[in-house]
């Protein structure tokens, strides 16, 4: 309706100052609702989402990959307890250095925990109820009387699933408001002192991240990355010696793993600001200045007068006079008292302003007049 109105031709009964007073009020309308456009859609790209949180529960937990970081040599011994007993399994333990070499400036001992056998679930036979770590001093040249010099044992925990995919490679197709993956590599490291038995309780959590997409943007669908992802928990205890696994070694410390609960928190990045969410603010925004234009300047042709025809300052009387000079005959419709029959002239007058009122302001004679051309260049005349 703004637009339409916009190329609106002058009409001939119109008073001039009224005509350029519309167009002037409607060029500065269109520029505000292009400014509200413009800032709406410019919120959407910048908006950041926000995070929906709901707690899901899960069945089973896989057993955490584990990495075990040392000063001094040492051996590492590893058990799960089910519901049938205890159980070895110290085949998935690898010592990182065997596989990717030191590159360190000094020189640390490094293995890793991973499997996809074991996980913790909340039916007994089905899972494993803890993870038992046990390790060992293997460096005879180490003086263990040396106060000065206590061994130090660095554990750090990740989820399985998030240790399989390596964010730190994917990082570029994440969000850039979103430092997760390199806040999660060091979540749950701790340093350990030796000479203490540890019980770390863990609980799996999850962020349905959004990575950049359009469809996010226009609202049709949530394009989310899932990151799982371990907080947990450390107690300490005195470690009670026990040297029966290697009778020859010194029993440094004891770490055992288990679930602190199944339920997992779950957060979900969501967008508030949508192009679709948008279209009805712009719409209103649209709808609310159609409203301005019509309060002053009327609303549709059959009823062009508004608040500035009626009551502006000067324009009511310039509006009268333009109709009264362009209409010879006022009223339009009028019956002579003293003869019935009109003068061709005077019915000619009367027609030719009748037709003149029509096609301003009631009839749009766009399409007629498009045939009247035709008839033209087809036929020569009419």
């Amino acid at each position: 309706m703004i637009i339409e109105k916009l190329f609106q031709k002058y009409r001939k009964t119109e008073p001039t100052s009224l005509f350029v007073l519309k167009n002037f009020v409607l060029i500065l309308l269109l520029i505000a609702l292009l400014g509200y456009t413009w800032l709406i859609i410019w919120g959407i790209y910048n908006d950041n989402p926000i995070i929906r949180n709901y707690l899901a529960e899960e069945t089973s937990i896989p057993a955490p990959f584990i990495l075990f970081k040392t000063v001094e040599k040492t051996n590492i011994s590893c058990h799960f307890v089910n519901a049938s007993g205890a159980y070895d399994c110290n085949q998935y333990i690898k010592n990182v250095d065997d596989i990717f070499g030191n590159t360190g400036v000094v020189k640390t001992y490094n293995a890793r925990f991973a499997t996809e056998d074991l996980k913790f679930s909340t039916i007994p036979n089905n899972g494993i109820s803890f993870l038992e770590f046990k390790i060992y001093l293997n460096d005879t040249n180490f003086n263990i009387s040396d106060s000065k010099s206590v061994p130090l044992i660095v554990l750090g925990l990740l989820d399985l699933d998030y240790a399989k995919k390596n964010y730190t490679l994917l990082s570029n197709q994440l969000p850039t408001y979103s430092q997760l993956p390199k806040t999660v590599a060091k979540l749950n490291t701790y340093a350990l002192a030796a000479f203490y038995s540890y019980k770390t309780k863990i609980k799996r959590s999850r962020k349905e991240l959004m990575l950049p997409s359009w469809e996010n943007f226009l609202g049709f669908s949530s394009n989310l990355e899932s990151i799982p992802y371990l907080t947990s928990t450390l107690e300490t205890f005195p470690l009670l010696n026990d040297s029966s696994e290697f009778p020859t070694l010194t029993l440094l410390t004891k770490i055992e793993i288990d679930v602190q609960s199944f339920i997992v928190q779950v957060e979900t990045d969501k967008r508030t600001k949508t192009v679709i969410n948008s279209l009805g603010l712009i719409g209103g925004a649209w709808g609310f200045a159609a409203t301005i234009y019509a309060v002053f300047f009327g609303t549709f042709t059959i009823k062009p007068w508004g608040l500035i025809q009626k009551y502006g300052f000067k324009i009511n009387n310039s509006v009268q006079t333009k109709l009264r000079n362009k209409f010879e005959i006022i009223p339009l419709v009028h019956h002579s008292n003293t003869t019935n029959n009109l003068k061709k002239l005077e019915l000619k007058r009367r027609l030719d302003s009748l037709q003149l009122f029509l096609t301003e302001y009631v009839v749009d004679v766009q399409y007629l007049n498009e045939i009247y051309k035709k008839n033209i260049n087809e036929n020569g005349s009419i």
